[in-house]
């Protein structure tokens, strides 16, 4: 997991080495507030975005995921949430792994996960061994309007 703010570039700034992150990071600065919810591709199913927003929910009702074929660039636009992160490695299945859906669902660890708080400028990155339990209500915010970008990891070789 790699968690920064747009506006902190010596967070991510190792990773513009490679054109695809750059390519994301730079497309990530250009938006705006009030970009179209939705499913779009930037690059073909090598690169693509989901647009959306939710209300927040107690934790215990959010679940644990992770996905193996594409890393996650999540980025706060409005409101906020938390969200918890835990090495999948180190959880139990809930949902076996579902190619189509991308996803696979895991319990919560035992102890505890490493949260963070998500602010408008604020983005995580996700990787296949990261377990990731989004929808976590901050205690300011109700709900978030946020996006994710879909990095294919060949892409990141």
């Amino acid at each position: 997991m790699i968690y920064g703010h747009l506006s902190a570039p010596d967070a991510y700034e190792h990773l513009l080495a490679n054109e695809a992150w750059r390519f994301a990071f730079d497309w990530l600065k250009s938006v705006t507030p009030d970009i179209e919810p939705g499913i779009r591709p930037l690059r073909g199913e090598d690169i693509w975005i989901n647009v959306h927003g939710y209300d927040t929910l107690a934790a215990e009702q959010c679940r644990f995921e992770s996905h193996r074929r594409y890393v996650d660039l999540q980025c706060c636009i409005t409101g906020g949430e938390c969200m918890d992160w835990a090495l999948a490695s180190g959880l139990t299945v809930d949902t076996p792994y579902d190619a189509e859906k991308e996803v696979g669902f895991w319990l919560p660890p035992t102890g505890e996960a490493t949260r963070v708080r998500m602010v408008p400028g604020s983005f995580v990155i996700f990787h296949p061994s990261d377990a990731h339990r989004p929808k976590v209500r901050d205690g300011v915010n109700p709900a978030v309007f946020k996006l994710v970008v879909k990095l294919d990891r060949k892409l990141l070789r």
